[in-house]
């Protein structure tokens, strides 16, 4: 456990490094290019190779044993391929229509587009699959490397040659490639000291039953994704065309800042309490499950307020720190980014209760719902708000998302909210957002760097000792 927590938050501290790396070095109408070259490729990865990835994950171990993996890996390899010449297929074909990535040939965002399907799934494949048969070190050395090495290919790349996003996305995938090679090998010199059997050849050919049982397994998790990319990343394609490149980038960075910090965030509390929470809803007992849920979400939502309120009040410190001088008017969009991602992360609570009773169709009508809110409203706002209409248009569509979840999740399963320690976080924030306040009327907004630094040191250590006083009680449950 010690090693992943370490390995998450190095990830997420190169992360934020990163940020104010390609702020540095990108304008921010690159910026605005590289969201939606990014926005394209998650289409296809999300629509068409993730749910197969779940399975995969899900099948793991068993095809491991069996002797299995080996053959099944070379036809997810064949797979990939096929998506890729697919989507290579769809963006020369819509090109006439739709230009997806202004400014960009076409030729490369397909080349991109092609290849992160296939390197960066496949580095997304081989080393979380290390993780899962127990090598959490090599799983930890590789992540962080495909980091540091994807970081460092990217920054040559815009320096050597020009500062564009084509090259940066070129450097990352430099990286992932060059790692998922790594780890494709260490996978499979891994799984044969794993294999207790082989399989015959008849077992392990393509037939119409293994298909089949391979679709129903995806079609609802492709289609919850698909709705998730289009309340998520759909809007780029309306900003760019509405307010431009270099609004869109601006808007993604605030909102980036806000995204990194609550996945760091959302990523320490999940590795510490996701698995008692899967152990516990491992009975048929529906009450128990509910108890359970009930102590997760008392951790997850509680602590999630009161880190919110600290990024709202410290947004202008953090996008000195973590962002370059010409992208200082994207703070103004760090609190949109923190609002819109703690509904999320709510979502994300709620969609656990339908995990714990393996009903997870009941989960596709919230998503719906926040699908059709967040492109409408986006619409309907960004002609009179701009970007500032783009955030509050995705904040409204979270919450709507929010409010689903809970009426019609309680309407199947029962729930039982921490609604006290809810209160208790909910008061703690707004007090911390006032006195953050106030000390800003008293001193000054933070003018300097090292100002901005010492001030988010500062609110750091405060946010530090506040989750600690929320989690003490929940904390020691679990090392008891």
């Amino acid at each position: 456990m010690g090693l992943i927590f370490f390995g998450r938050i190095a990830q997420a501290a190169l992360a934020l490094l990163a940020l104010r790396i390609i702020t540095s070095l990108l304008t921010p109408e690159e910026m605005g290019r590289w969201s939606l070259l990014l926005a394209v490729t998650s289409f296809f990865v999300l629509a068409m190779v993730n749910p197969l990835g779940m399975f995969i994950n899900r099948r793991l171990h068993s095809w491991v044993e069996n002797g299995k993996i080996d053959r099944y890996m070379i036809y997810y390899s064949i797979y990939l391929s096929g998506v890729g010449l697919f989507s290579a297929f769809l963006l020369y074909a819509s090109n006439t229509y739709y230009v997806a990535v202004p400014g960009m040939p076409l030729f490369w965002v397909v080349a991109l587009v092609f290849c992160a399907i296939i390197f960066a799934t496949l580095n997304q494949t081989y080393i979380p699959s290390l993780n899962l048969l127990g090598y959490r070190g090599w799983f930890v050395v590789l992540t962080l490397g495909t980091v540091i090495i994807s970081l460092i290919a990217s920054v040559l790349l815009v320096t050597w040659f020009k500062p564009e996003a084509v090259l940066w996305q070129g450097g990352q995938l430099i990286g992932q490639g060059m790692l998922a090679i790594v780890g494709s090998l260490l996978f499979f010199r891994f799984t044969k000291d794993h294999k207790k059997q082989n399989s015959s050849s008849e077992e392990l050919l393509v037939t119409s039953a293994k298909v089949f049982t391979v679709l129903a397994f995806i079609w609802p998790l492709a289609i919850s994704v698909l709705l998730i990319w289009v309340q998520s990343q759909s809007y780029r394609f309306l900003v760019q065309d509405v307010i431009g490149l270099e609004a869109l980038g601006l808007f993604v960075v605030g909102y980036g800042v806000s995204a990194s910090l609550i996945g760091v965030f959302e990523s320490v509390i999940g590795t510490y309490f996701i698995p008692t929470f899967y152990k516990r809803t491992s009975s048929e007992d529906r009450h128990e499950q509910a108890l359970s849920w009930h102590e997760y979400a008392s951790a997850m939502l509680a602590s999630l307020l009161v880190t919110i309120a600290i990024i709202i009040s410290v947004s202008d410190e953090l996008a000195r720190v973590l962002l370059d001088e010409k992208f200082a008017p994207a703070a103004q969009y760090i609190v949109w980014g923190a609002l819109a991602e703690a509904a999320r992360v709510t979502v994300g609570t709620y969609a656990l209760v339908a995990h714990a009773g393996m009903d997870t169709k009941k989960l596709i009508v919230p998503n719906v719902f926040s699908a059709i809110a967040a492109p409408l409203f986006v619409f309907l706002f960004i002609s009179d708000w701009a970007a500032h209409g783009v955030g509050m248009a995705l904040a409204m569509a979270g919450f709507i998302g929010v409010i689903s979840s809970h009426m019609l999740l309680s309407r199947t399963f029962e729930i039982i909210m921490p609604w006290t320690k809810l209160f208790q976080a909910g008061v703690i924030s707004l007090l911390l957002i006032a006195v953050t306040e106030a000390a800003h009327a008293m001193l000054g907004v933070s003018d300097t760097l090292v100002e901005s630094f010492f001030w988010l040191l500062s609110m750091g250590a405060v946010l530090l000792v506040i989750l600690f006083m929320l989690l003490k009680s929940q904390i020691d449950r679990e090392v008891a």
